[in-house]
Protein backbone atom coordinates (compact mmCIF):
# COMPACT_ATOMS: atom_id res chain seq x y z
CA UNK A 1 0.00 0.00 0.00
CA UNK A 2 1.25 3.49 -0.75
CA UNK A 3 2.25 6.08 2.12
CA UNK A 4 0.28 8.52 2.90
CA UNK A 5 0.23 11.87 0.67
CA UNK A 6 2.18 15.30 2.14
CA UNK A 7 0.22 16.96 -0.89
CA UNK A 8 -3.37 16.43 -2.01
CA UNK A 9 -5.57 15.00 -0.07
CA UNK A 10 -6.77 11.74 -1.64
CA UNK A 11 -10.67 10.78 -2.17
CA UNK A 12 -12.76 8.35 -3.47
CA UNK A 13 -15.79 8.47 -5.34
CA UNK A 14 -17.83 4.99 -5.81
CA UNK A 15 -21.04 5.22 -7.77
CA UNK A 16 -21.95 3.35 -10.71
CA UNK A 17 -23.16 6.47 -12.87
CA UNK A 18 -20.33 7.72 -15.15
CA UNK A 19 -22.17 10.94 -14.89
CA UNK A 20 -22.18 11.67 -11.30
CA UNK A 21 -18.44 9.98 -11.25
CA UNK A 22 -17.32 12.71 -13.65
CA UNK A 23 -19.45 15.64 -12.24
CA UNK A 24 -17.34 14.34 -9.04
CA UNK A 25 -14.16 15.06 -10.38
CA UNK A 26 -14.82 18.34 -12.14
CA UNK A 27 -16.05 19.60 -8.48
CA UNK A 28 -12.95 18.57 -6.61
CA UNK A 29 -10.13 17.75 -9.35
CA UNK A 30 -8.40 21.20 -8.15
CA UNK A 31 -7.91 20.94 -4.62
CA UNK A 32 -7.42 16.76 -4.46
CA UNK A 33 -6.42 13.93 -6.02
CA UNK A 34 -9.66 11.99 -6.83
CA UNK A 35 -10.08 7.74 -7.48
CA UNK A 36 -12.72 6.87 -8.94
CA UNK A 37 -14.76 3.47 -8.70
CA UNK A 38 -18.02 1.89 -10.82
CA UNK A 39 -19.23 -0.14 -7.76
CA UNK A 40 -18.60 -1.23 -3.89
CA UNK A 41 -16.08 -4.24 -5.19
CA UNK A 42 -13.91 -2.19 -7.50
CA UNK A 43 -13.59 0.50 -4.28
CA UNK A 44 -13.00 -2.14 -1.40
CA UNK A 45 -9.87 -3.02 -3.92
CA UNK A 46 -8.82 0.44 -3.97
CA UNK A 47 -8.91 1.03 -0.41
CA UNK A 48 -6.40 -2.19 0.26
CA UNK A 49 -4.26 -1.10 -1.90
CA UNK A 50 -3.88 2.75 -1.27
CA UNK A 51 -3.57 3.79 2.36
CA UNK A 52 -3.69 7.28 1.22
CA UNK A 53 -7.70 8.03 0.68
CA UNK A 54 -8.84 9.90 3.53
CA UNK A 55 -12.59 10.42 2.92
CA UNK A 56 -14.89 8.18 0.75
CA UNK A 57 -18.17 9.96 -1.12
CA UNK A 58 -20.23 6.68 -2.35
CA UNK A 59 -24.07 5.69 -3.62
CA UNK A 60 -26.33 2.99 -2.13
CA UNK A 61 -27.43 1.03 -5.44
CA UNK A 62 -24.56 -0.58 -7.23
CA UNK A 63 -24.12 -3.55 -8.66
CA UNK A 64 -21.59 -6.18 -7.48
CA UNK A 65 -21.47 -4.51 -3.77
CA UNK A 66 -23.76 -1.79 -2.88
CA UNK A 67 -22.91 1.27 -0.67
CA UNK A 68 -24.35 -0.70 2.61
CA UNK A 69 -22.15 -3.64 1.86
CA UNK A 70 -19.07 -1.42 0.96
CA UNK A 71 -19.61 0.51 4.67
CA UNK A 72 -20.02 -2.22 6.79
CA UNK A 73 -16.52 -3.87 5.46
CA UNK A 74 -14.88 -0.56 5.60
CA UNK A 75 -16.24 -0.03 9.55
CA UNK A 76 -15.57 -3.89 10.18
CA UNK A 77 -11.93 -4.27 8.18
CA UNK A 78 -9.19 -4.93 10.89
CA UNK A 79 -7.10 -2.14 9.75
CA UNK A 80 -7.98 1.08 12.02
CA UNK A 81 -6.59 3.09 9.27
CA UNK A 82 -9.26 1.76 7.17
CA UNK A 83 -12.27 0.95 10.21
CA UNK A 84 -11.95 4.79 10.78
CA UNK A 85 -12.47 6.86 7.42
CA UNK A 86 -15.26 9.46 6.97
CA UNK A 87 -17.88 7.78 4.99
CA UNK A 88 -20.61 10.36 2.89
CA UNK A 89 -23.12 8.42 1.69
CA UNK A 90 -24.81 9.76 -1.74
CA UNK A 91 -28.47 9.60 -1.22
CA UNK A 92 -31.22 9.79 -3.83
CA UNK A 93 -34.88 11.13 -3.53
CA UNK A 94 -35.84 7.91 -3.42
CA UNK A 95 -33.85 6.89 -0.35
CA UNK A 96 -36.64 7.25 2.13
CA UNK A 97 -35.69 8.40 6.30
CA UNK A 98 -35.59 4.59 7.19
CA UNK A 99 -32.92 3.26 4.96
CA UNK A 100 -31.00 6.82 5.76
CA UNK A 101 -31.39 6.00 9.50
CA UNK A 102 -30.12 2.62 9.17
CA UNK A 103 -26.99 3.77 6.80
CA UNK A 104 -26.21 6.03 9.98
CA UNK A 105 -26.45 3.26 12.32
CA UNK A 106 -23.90 1.38 10.21
CA UNK A 107 -21.76 3.97 10.63
CA UNK A 108 -21.91 6.43 8.20
CA UNK A 109 -20.15 9.85 8.88
CA UNK A 110 -22.36 12.26 7.16
CA UNK A 111 -24.85 12.33 3.99
CA UNK A 112 -25.40 14.14 0.57
CA UNK A 113 -28.18 14.14 -1.66
CA UNK A 114 -27.57 14.21 -5.33
CA UNK A 115 -27.82 16.11 -7.31
CA UNK A 116 -25.11 18.36 -5.69
CA UNK A 117 -24.16 21.50 -5.69
CA UNK A 118 -20.05 22.07 -5.65
CA UNK A 119 -19.77 23.81 -2.76
CA UNK A 120 -22.01 20.98 -0.79
CA UNK A 121 -19.59 18.74 -2.02
CA UNK A 122 -16.15 20.63 -1.27
CA UNK A 123 -17.39 21.98 2.40
CA UNK A 124 -17.60 18.06 3.04
CA UNK A 125 -14.46 16.76 1.51
CA UNK A 126 -12.83 19.70 3.31
CA UNK A 127 -13.48 19.04 6.50
CA UNK A 128 -13.51 15.42 6.87
CA UNK A 129 -9.92 15.36 4.77
CA UNK A 130 -8.87 17.71 7.78
CA UNK A 131 -10.15 15.01 10.52
CA UNK A 132 -8.40 12.15 8.63
CA UNK A 133 -5.15 13.71 8.47
CA UNK A 134 -5.09 14.74 12.01
CA UNK A 135 -5.93 11.24 12.82
CA UNK A 136 -3.41 9.72 11.03
CA UNK A 137 -0.60 12.56 12.33
CA UNK A 138 -1.67 11.71 15.63
CA UNK A 139 -0.78 7.94 14.81
CA UNK A 140 2.69 8.82 13.03
CA UNK A 141 3.68 10.57 16.44
CA UNK A 142 2.92 7.66 18.42
CA UNK A 143 5.12 5.48 16.32
CA UNK A 144 3.50 2.23 17.62
CA UNK A 145 0.89 -0.10 16.20
CA UNK A 146 -2.20 -0.12 18.22
CA UNK A 147 -3.18 -3.68 17.69
CA UNK A 148 0.22 -5.75 17.80
CA UNK A 149 2.51 -2.84 19.39
CA UNK A 150 5.25 -2.90 16.88
CA UNK A 151 6.62 -0.20 15.12
CA UNK A 152 4.52 1.49 12.51
CA UNK A 153 5.78 2.04 9.41
CA UNK A 154 7.33 5.68 10.04
CA UNK A 155 9.19 4.34 13.21
CA UNK A 156 10.45 1.60 11.37
CA UNK A 157 11.90 4.04 9.11
CA UNK A 158 13.37 6.12 11.69
CA UNK A 159 15.26 3.31 13.92
CA UNK A 160 16.03 0.92 10.84
CA UNK A 161 17.84 3.91 9.34
CA UNK A 162 20.08 3.99 12.23
CA UNK A 163 20.54 0.24 12.00
CA UNK A 164 21.66 0.67 8.08
CA UNK A 165 24.04 3.60 8.64
CA UNK A 166 25.88 2.13 11.81
CA UNK A 167 25.91 -1.21 9.09
CA UNK A 168 27.02 0.76 6.36
CA UNK A 169 29.81 2.76 8.24
CA UNK A 170 31.34 -0.35 10.11
CA UNK A 171 31.00 -2.31 6.56
CA UNK A 172 28.47 -4.87 8.91
CA UNK A 173 25.84 -7.14 7.34
CA UNK A 174 22.18 -6.20 7.74
CA UNK A 175 18.93 -7.88 6.29
CA UNK A 176 15.14 -6.36 5.46
CA UNK A 177 12.79 -9.41 5.77
CA UNK A 178 9.04 -8.87 4.42
CA UNK A 179 6.08 -11.44 5.59
CA UNK A 180 2.37 -11.40 4.58
CA UNK A 181 -0.64 -13.45 5.47
CA UNK A 182 -1.63 -15.48 2.65
CA UNK A 183 -5.12 -14.95 1.42
CA UNK A 184 -5.88 -12.80 4.69
CA UNK A 185 -8.45 -10.84 2.41
CA UNK A 186 -10.23 -13.94 2.14
CA UNK A 187 -10.26 -15.02 5.98
CA UNK A 188 -11.47 -11.46 7.02
CA UNK A 189 -14.43 -11.84 4.35
CA UNK A 190 -14.96 -15.16 5.93
CA UNK A 191 -14.54 -15.38 9.49
CA UNK A 192 -14.89 -12.06 10.46
CA UNK A 193 -13.31 -8.86 12.01
CA UNK A 194 -12.72 -10.39 15.61
CA UNK A 195 -10.96 -13.68 13.94
CA UNK A 196 -8.96 -11.33 11.80
CA UNK A 197 -7.50 -9.44 14.61
CA UNK A 198 -7.23 -11.99 16.85
CA UNK A 199 -4.65 -13.62 13.70
CA UNK A 200 -2.75 -10.37 13.09
CA UNK A 201 -2.07 -10.01 16.72
CA UNK A 202 -0.89 -13.52 17.30
CA UNK A 203 1.58 -13.36 14.21
CA UNK A 204 3.09 -10.30 15.82
CA UNK A 205 3.48 -11.60 18.92
CA UNK A 206 5.48 -14.52 17.27
CA UNK A 207 7.59 -12.18 15.35
CA UNK A 208 8.63 -10.93 18.53
CA UNK A 209 9.59 -14.12 20.19
CA UNK A 210 12.35 -14.80 17.81
CA UNK A 211 13.61 -11.19 17.55
CA UNK A 212 16.51 -10.33 19.08
CA UNK A 213 17.27 -7.34 21.35
CA UNK A 214 18.24 -5.63 18.58
CA UNK A 215 15.95 -6.61 15.21
CA UNK A 216 13.53 -4.26 14.78
CA UNK A 217 9.96 -5.51 14.01
CA UNK A 218 6.89 -3.15 12.20
CA UNK A 219 3.63 -3.87 11.18
CA UNK A 220 3.16 -2.34 7.66
CA UNK A 221 -0.23 -2.73 6.35
CA UNK A 222 -3.70 -5.11 7.43
CA UNK A 223 -1.43 -8.51 7.42
CA UNK A 224 1.80 -7.04 6.54
CA UNK A 225 5.01 -6.96 8.87
CA UNK A 226 8.84 -6.67 8.34
CA UNK A 227 11.99 -7.14 10.48
CA UNK A 228 15.16 -5.55 10.12
CA UNK A 229 17.81 -7.82 11.18
CA UNK A 230 21.28 -5.81 11.94
CA UNK A 231 24.53 -7.83 11.69
CA UNK A 232 22.76 -10.74 9.83
CA UNK A 233 24.18 -12.67 6.26
CA UNK A 234 21.92 -14.09 4.05
CA UNK A 235 22.24 -17.61 5.22
CA UNK A 236 21.30 -16.43 8.88
CA UNK A 237 18.28 -14.39 7.26
CA UNK A 238 17.52 -17.76 6.05
CA UNK A 239 17.60 -19.47 9.33
CA UNK A 240 15.03 -16.55 11.25
CA UNK A 241 12.70 -17.19 8.44
CA UNK A 242 12.59 -20.86 9.22
CA UNK A 243 12.28 -19.61 12.74
CA UNK A 244 9.57 -17.17 12.36
CA UNK A 245 7.87 -20.04 9.86
CA UNK A 246 7.74 -22.93 12.51
CA UNK A 247 6.60 -20.96 15.27
CA UNK A 248 3.36 -19.13 12.84
CA UNK A 249 3.24 -23.19 11.86
CA UNK A 250 1.97 -24.15 15.18
CA UNK A 251 -0.57 -21.88 15.53
CA UNK A 252 -4.32 -22.50 15.16
CA UNK A 253 -7.47 -20.34 15.83
CA UNK A 254 -10.50 -21.53 16.64
CA UNK A 255 -13.30 -19.62 15.15
CA UNK A 256 -15.90 -21.67 17.02
CA UNK A 257 -17.07 -23.82 13.75
CA UNK A 258 -13.55 -25.27 12.27
CA UNK A 259 -9.94 -24.61 13.45
CA UNK A 260 -7.75 -22.58 10.98
CA UNK A 261 -4.01 -21.86 10.40
CA UNK A 262 -2.37 -19.23 9.05
CA UNK A 263 0.35 -19.39 6.06
CA UNK A 264 3.01 -16.78 4.58
CA UNK A 265 5.03 -15.44 2.06
CA UNK A 266 8.18 -13.71 2.32
CA UNK A 267 10.47 -11.43 0.62
CA UNK A 268 14.12 -10.57 1.99
CA UNK A 269 17.36 -8.38 0.91
CA UNK A 270 20.86 -9.08 2.90
CA UNK A 271 22.84 -7.01 0.04
CA UNK A 272 26.38 -7.39 0.30
CA UNK A 273 28.38 -5.03 2.82
CA UNK A 274 30.24 -3.41 -0.14
CA UNK A 275 27.03 -2.35 -1.93
CA UNK A 276 26.15 1.19 -2.45
CA UNK A 277 22.89 1.10 -0.85
CA UNK A 278 20.19 3.82 0.81
CA UNK A 279 17.88 2.28 3.37
CA UNK A 280 14.70 3.35 1.06
CA UNK A 281 16.27 0.84 -1.23
CA UNK A 282 17.03 -2.23 0.66
CA UNK A 283 13.43 -2.08 1.97
CA UNK A 284 12.83 -1.75 -2.10
CA UNK A 285 14.11 -5.04 -2.60
CA UNK A 286 12.84 -6.78 0.18
CA UNK A 287 8.92 -5.22 -0.90
CA UNK A 288 9.75 -6.39 -4.79
CA UNK A 289 10.95 -9.79 -3.48
CA UNK A 290 8.13 -10.46 -1.65
CA UNK A 291 5.41 -9.92 -4.73
CA UNK A 292 7.36 -11.99 -6.16
CA UNK A 293 6.63 -14.34 -3.47
CA UNK A 294 2.79 -13.30 -3.47
CA UNK A 295 3.13 -14.20 -7.18
CA UNK A 296 4.80 -17.34 -7.25
CA UNK A 297 2.91 -20.75 -7.37
CA UNK A 298 5.69 -22.69 -5.95
CA UNK A 299 8.01 -20.28 -3.94
CA UNK A 300 6.85 -19.25 -0.20
CA UNK A 301 10.37 -17.67 0.24
CA UNK A 302 12.09 -15.41 -2.38
CA UNK A 303 15.40 -13.32 -2.15
CA UNK A 304 16.29 -10.19 -3.60
CA UNK A 305 19.45 -11.25 -4.35
CA UNK A 306 18.96 -14.43 -6.39
CA UNK A 307 16.02 -12.77 -8.66
CA UNK A 308 18.72 -9.98 -9.64
CA UNK A 309 20.90 -12.79 -10.34
CA UNK A 310 18.59 -14.74 -12.63
CA UNK A 311 17.34 -11.80 -14.48
CA UNK A 312 20.85 -9.98 -14.86
CA UNK A 313 20.24 -8.64 -18.29
CA UNK A 314 22.33 -9.49 -21.08
CA UNK A 315 25.62 -7.62 -21.97
CA UNK A 316 24.85 -4.50 -24.88
CA UNK A 317 27.79 -3.59 -26.50
CA UNK A 318 27.25 -0.09 -28.57
CA UNK A 319 29.14 0.90 -32.01
CA UNK A 320 30.92 3.53 -29.57
CA UNK A 321 31.92 0.59 -27.21
CA UNK A 322 33.98 -1.26 -30.76
CA UNK A 323 34.66 2.55 -31.44
CA UNK A 324 37.45 3.07 -28.75
CA UNK A 325 38.23 -0.70 -28.56
CA UNK A 326 39.66 0.41 -32.08
CA UNK A 327 41.08 3.65 -30.87
CA UNK A 328 42.91 1.28 -27.88
CA UNK A 329 44.23 -1.17 -31.11
CA UNK A 330 45.63 1.73 -33.06
CA UNK A 331 47.30 3.18 -29.89
CA UNK A 332 49.03 -0.53 -28.59
CA UNK A 333 46.93 0.07 -25.71
CA UNK A 334 44.98 -3.52 -25.68
CA UNK A 335 44.81 -4.06 -21.81
CA UNK A 336 42.59 -0.71 -22.02
CA UNK A 337 39.93 -2.98 -23.64
CA UNK A 338 37.33 -4.25 -20.81
CA UNK A 339 37.56 -8.01 -21.06
CA UNK A 340 33.85 -8.18 -21.40
CA UNK A 341 34.19 -6.63 -25.09
CA UNK A 342 37.41 -9.05 -26.19
CA UNK A 343 34.70 -11.62 -28.34
CA UNK A 344 32.46 -8.86 -29.64
CA UNK A 345 35.75 -6.74 -30.92
CA UNK A 346 37.37 -10.03 -32.16
CA UNK A 347 34.24 -10.98 -34.12
CA UNK A 348 33.94 -7.68 -35.47
CA UNK A 349 37.83 -8.19 -36.43
CA UNK A 350 37.78 -11.23 -37.90
CA UNK A 351 36.22 -10.90 -41.73
CA UNK A 352 39.13 -8.05 -41.80
CA UNK A 353 41.45 -10.50 -40.16
CA UNK A 354 40.07 -13.29 -43.53
CA UNK A 355 40.30 -10.18 -46.23
CA UNK A 356 44.17 -9.80 -45.14
CA UNK A 357 44.81 -13.03 -45.21
CA UNK A 358 43.14 -13.80 -48.40
CA UNK A 359 45.20 -10.68 -49.65
CA UNK A 360 48.71 -12.13 -48.77
CA UNK A 361 47.90 -15.77 -50.04
CA UNK A 362 46.74 -14.31 -53.54
CA UNK A 363 50.35 -11.88 -53.15
CA UNK A 364 52.58 -14.88 -52.61
CA UNK A 365 50.54 -16.58 -55.56
CA UNK A 366 51.53 -13.98 -58.23
CA UNK A 367 54.78 -13.47 -56.83
CA UNK A 368 56.52 -16.49 -55.83
CA UNK A 369 60.12 -15.59 -57.05
CA UNK A 370 59.54 -12.29 -54.33
CA UNK A 371 58.76 -15.02 -51.99
CA UNK A 372 61.59 -17.31 -52.80
CA UNK A 373 64.07 -14.23 -52.39
CA UNK A 374 62.60 -13.31 -49.31
CA UNK A 375 63.57 -16.60 -47.58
Amino acid sequence: MSEVSAEKPEVLVVDDSKVIRLAARKMLGSEYTIHLAEDGLVGWEMLQENSAISVIFTDLSMPNMDGMELLNNIRASSSDQIANLPVIIMTGHDDTENVKQEVFDAGATDFITKPFESIDLLSRAKAYARLSRKVVELEKKTGYDKLTGLYNANLLVEQGSKAFSFASRHKLFISAVYFEITDFQNCFLTHGKKVAQHIIVAVGKRLQEVMREEDIAARLGVAKYALILPMTNKQKTQIVIERVRESIDKLVFDTGKEKIRVSFKTGYASPDFSEALEFNELLDQAEDALQRAISSTTERVVCYSDVADEEEPPLVITEQDIGEAFTHILAGNFYQIPEQHLATVAERLSPFMQYVDNQLTSDEVKNPSEKNIAM
